[in-house]
């Protein structure tokens, strides 16, 4: 996969909010979506423990195939699996050129000299063969790619026009939200991977340029109506970083906490992990048994597994929300650059945020009719493993709340009082739940922005 380009937006541009993607489509699939880019091979212990991971959604066709390209009964066989442990399966239907799914040759390939995604027809095929089983969620129709194609419009248009649309037409690379909206595709999947194409910049650098990368492609999400799915990096850096050999534990545990927390702050709908085979989560398979997958698995994979299985449990609360704004006291802060930059609002007397320590971002995010949410991030982050301490923060809200509710599974723990102190792993989050009077105004665009612009 190609680095994601950052997808350049004005601070100041007011967000007019377009109708929902789930307006037009009917997912099977309704869950915050936690995947992994080529996570386990299609090996039931493997599959076995992505589940035990906290993820929710695996890859099946092309690169759990690798030299079996275009064999339906493995992909059969691959589905069958993800529907064992309950995950749900995005089909990649990449295949090589003398390989078309089917035997159809089709037309309308993009270009590539040695292998294709389906083209229409091959779609149709797969879609007549695997295309209801319970764990398919999707097709994946399109990798690297800037735009909508003519072919992945014309797959796009087949999926929506299917009685019930339901299964993802699942687009990745770094194509603009509006291209997106305007062939009623409703997911935008960018690739953005500081620590994977610029190790040699700072753990701070590289925080910051997964903030701004999120800032500005999950507003034109919210203006046209489009899913906000980001990919971050969770392999070794390139270009010595060989997914063959991998070495050490990169892009290390902060950097792999901060982009996954930070992306709900910005109001993201699921997230992936770029870990391409494991990436450094497992050292490559396949691993045909318990012990020899268990014994693959590095650091990393703890580290995983809390994230998702936290951010998991907040999935149902997140959907289907708003990202209405941003506090934040990070990036050596600077009101202005900070806004623009970053999207984040100063603390101050008369905000919904009066006072927070340094380098902390907050992400609000309201629905109606429900309590609004707070998203609290660290954004203290390291090049090495566990080698930065946990913090204690607080976070001093409006006097308008009177309670905060810390949401860690269950009911969480109600704190009464508008102060709340938090002990957070470097590049870790904290969701909240925030309950008092006349919120509204201040978890709105507005109150949070003031005439400054978000």
């Amino acid at each position: 996969m190609l680095p994601g380009l950052c997808l350049l937006a004005l601070a100041g541009q007011p967000i007019v909010h377009a109708p929902s993607a789930r307006d037009e489509w009917s997912f099977k699939f309704r869950k915050f979506v936690i995947g992994a880019w080529w996570g386990p091979n299609a090996t039931d212990a493997e599959m076995k423990l992505y589940k035990r991971a906290g993820f929710n959604v695996v890859m099946g066709g092309r690169y759990m195939q690798l030299d079996d390209y275009g064999d339906p009964d493995k992909g059969v066989r691959e589905l069958q699996l993800a529907e064992k442990y309950g995950l749900g399966l995005l089909f990649d239907t990449y295949t090589k050129n003398d390989h078309p799914w089917g035997g159809l040759k089709g037309s309308g390939y993009d270009s590539h000299s040695v292998h294709h995604a389906a083209s229409l027809a091959e779609l149709k095929w797969l879609y007549n063969r695997i295309g209801k089983s319970r764990a398919l969620i999707g097709f994946m129709i399109g990798d690297d790619q800037g735009t909508v194609s003519p072919r992945t419009a014309e797959c796009t248009a087949f999926l929506h026009s299917l009685p019930k649309p339901h299964l993802f037409p699942w687009l990745c690379g770094w194509i603009p939200p509006d291209d997106l909206a305007r062939h009623s595709n409703p997911i935008c999947d960018p690739q953005i991977y500081p620590t994977l194409y610029s190790w040699g910049q700072s753990a701070e650098r590289s925080a910051a340029d997964y903030a701004g990368s999120y800032w500005s492609t999950s507003r034109q999400c919210q203006k046209n109506g489009v899913m906000f799915w980001p990919m971050f990096n969770a392999g070794s850096p390139m270009p010595d970083g060989d997914p063959k050999s991998i070495g050490g534990y990169l892009p290390s545990d902060s950097l792999m906490r901060f982009p996954a927390y930070t992306a709900v702050a910005y109001g993201a709908d699921g997230i992936f992990y770029f870990c391409y085979s494991g990436g450094n989560i497992s050292k490559v398979g396949p691993w045909e048994t318990d012990a020899t997958a268990k014994a693959a698995l590095t650091r990393q994979y703890p580290v995983v597994q809390e994230i998702n299985r936290r951010i998991g449990s907040w999935g149902p609360l997140v959907l289907g929300r708003t990202s209405t704004g941003l506090f934040g006291t990070a990036f050596g802060y600077l009101h202005a650059d900070g806004l623009k930059s970053y999207g984040f609002a100063s603390p101050a007397a008369g905000r919904l945020i009066e006072d927070m320590n340094r380098d902390l971002i907050v992400g609000i995010l309201t629905k109606e009719g429900a309590h609004p949410m707070a998203m609290v991030v660290n954004s203290r982050t390291s090049k090495g493993f566990g080698d930065l301490p946990d913090r204690d923060v607080v976070v001093t809200f409006s006097p308008s709340v009177h309670g905060i509710r810390v949401l860690s599974g269950g009911n969480g723990l109600m704190v009464q009082g508008n102060t709340i102190e938090l002990k957070l792993p470097p590049g870790g989050g904290q969701m909240l739940e925030l309950e008092g009077d006349r919120l509204a105004h201040l978890c709105s665009k507005q109150g949070i922005y003031g005439n400054v612009g978000g």
